[in-house]
């Protein structure tokens, strides 16, 4: 089955909006699977998959078929100001 992956600029910051459904905190809220709502030059879009995370970097792997297919893409997510952004890496 193909999917329609999302147009997704590369390594250009998307503001983080929501993590879950709630506005996240800390990079731990990152970590696990998780749905990540983004908002960048392209759009909104939502990103589904595996993060992990350290001091100062979570990674999410995104994945096809809501968070559990094949790996898409790779985005690095950091802190900005009051809240983080994520690009591909």
């Amino acid at each position: 089955m193909h999917t329609t992956v999302d147009p997704i600029v590369s390594a250009v910051p998307y503001e983080v909006l929501e993590v879950q459904g709630r506005t996240p905190v800390a990079l731990t809220d990152f970590v696990g699977t998780v749905s990540v709502l983004l908002r960048g030059s392209t759009g909104e879009h939502v990103v589904c998959g595996q993060g992990t995370a350290d001091t100062h970097t979570a990674v999410l792997q995104e994945k096809s078929n809501d968070g559990v297919g094949k790996d898409v893409r790779r985005w690095s997510v950091v802190a900005d100001g009051d809240g983080f952004v994520a690009q591909t890496s």
